[in-house]
């Protein structure tokens, strides 16, 4: 068999009869978009396909490597999202598609359960992973392609880690070895921008596109997006033209400043605490409030620390051992560090609706975090609300995820400027 490719521009009105008159002649007539034609099968290790939403970037990747798999003498892919739940309705059904839109059934073996498709004529696989946690791939062998699939999601992404090791297992010598990443570029704090935009040690091949490139997108959803344009700009900014951006629909703290340093003039000072058990990180966070502003400062945050080289860290990084510091409820924890001299430490206060309540209380002060509050800033811009899965408007429930730092800043806020709620150890 061979592919006849056709492009978008100029094919994608054939009429069913005329492509079967191409497959009477042995050819498989594939239509795809004129610019993702144009860069098929690249070959760099890392390709990188960004843009707006209906661009049809993964609708492309998924054909590309489902063509890879029938063609290529070895391929062997996997595809991935950070949660393996997210992978049916994404990666999986995208596949299952274009095996029917191509009448690729007699080819392709469709495993539902375990997710998986083979290639009945040459025994090449294609497999689907979770990264909820990457030493679960170590029995996975000579893989040529990993496809992760929306690395930038509030629902879980991908983190600089995972992708370093799945990058560091990809070694098959059967074939060229490739990671391919789609998404659109919701937050320019994701590790993506710094590794792959900012420079080009990787080499990688970044290929942008906009619902503009796609000759299968319909006039209505152009006129969303023009919509989009006219009342959220700066959604229509990444969703539609693709650009780098840090959306603040949705996000429990869409507005802050930043600046050099906390004031000297505080009127209440002091530091919360989020303890940070494997793999979450240790987080210590300088608060303070001075009129209608609550300061936060970054002092620590990091993973895998010890009792001792916590109490040493901060000690090293200006915490006096007179501090008062209130940290998540973990008596255990507690007391290691009152043992390394840190007295003024107690439990924060805890109980139903705490974390409402605290986040309440923290926005309704104006936020003001230090330049180098790196980690705090990344979580501030990711922490979010839940959005209700049929309006998508935030419910007013936050996501659990991004607010080690935000935590460890609530605990001390609640604690100091509200009436503690009872603890029950």
């Amino acid at each position: 068999m061979t592919i006849t490719y056709l492009q978008a521009s100029e094919a994608k009105d054939l009429t069913a009869e005329h492509l079967q008159v191409i497959r009477n002649q042995g050819d498989l007539p594939i239509i795809a978009n004129d610019i993702y034609l144009a860069n098929r099968f690249r070959p760099e290790r890392i390709q990188i396909l960004y843009g707006g939403s209906g661009s049809g970037k993964s609708d492309w990747k998924a054909t590309e490597l489902l063509l890879k798999c029938l063609k290529n003498a070895y391929c062997r892919v996997l595809f991935c999202r950070k949660h393996s739940t997210q992978i049916r309705d994404s990666q999986f059904l995208l596949f299952k598609d274009i095996i029917k839109r191509y009448a690729l059934e007699p080819f392709f073996q469709i495993k539902e359960s375990e997710m998986d498709i083979i290639c009945k004529s040459n025994g090449n696989m294609m497999l689907s992973a979770g990264l909820d946690d990457v030493d679960k791939l170590k029995s996975v062998s000579d893989i040529t392609d990993v496809w992760i699939e929306e690395p930038m999601d509030k629902r879980g992404s991908v983190s600089s880690s995972d992708f370093t090791e799945l990058n560091r297992r990809l070694r098959s010598v059967k074939a060229s070895n490739h990671i391919h990443l789609t998404f659109n570029p919701i937050s320019i704090q994701s590790w993506i921008h710094e590794y792959f935009f900012k420079s080009d040690s990787y080499g990688a091949f970044i290929l942008k596109t906009t619902y503009l490139d796609n000759h299968f997108s319909p006039e209505s959803e152009h006129l969303q997006y023009e919509i989009l344009r006219e009342h959220k700009p700066d959604e229509y900014e990444v969703y539609a033209l693709g650009n780098w951006g840090s959306l603040k629909q949705g996000l429990v703290f869409p507005e802050y400043s930043i600046i050099t340093d906390i004031p000297p003039d505080l009127k209440r000072n002091g530091y919360g605490l989020d303890w940070g058990f494997y793999p979450d990180p240790f987080a210590l966070i300088n608060c303070g409030t001075k009129g209608q502003g609550l300061y936060l400062d970054e002092v620590v945050y990091e993973n895998n620390l010890t009792s001792s080289t916590k109490s040493e860290m901060m000690a090293n990084r200006g915490v006096p051992m007179s501090a008062k510091i209130i940290a998540d409820r973990n008596p255990e924890a507690i007391e290691e560090l009152r043992t390394k001299g840190y007295h003024n430490i107690r439990a924060a206060a805890k109980g139903p609706g705490s974390v409402k309540a605290g986040i309440s209380l923290m926005k309704s002060f104006d936020l003001f975090i230090t330049a180098r509050s790196r980690n705090l800033k990344i979580e501030l811009d990711h922490y979010a609300w839940q959005l209700d899965r049929h309006t998508e408007q935030p419910t007013g429930e936050p996501i659990d995820k991004w607010n080690h730092a935000i935590d460890a800043a609530r605990y001390w806020t609640i604690d100091n400027i509200s009436k503690p709620i009872k603890i029950h150890y």
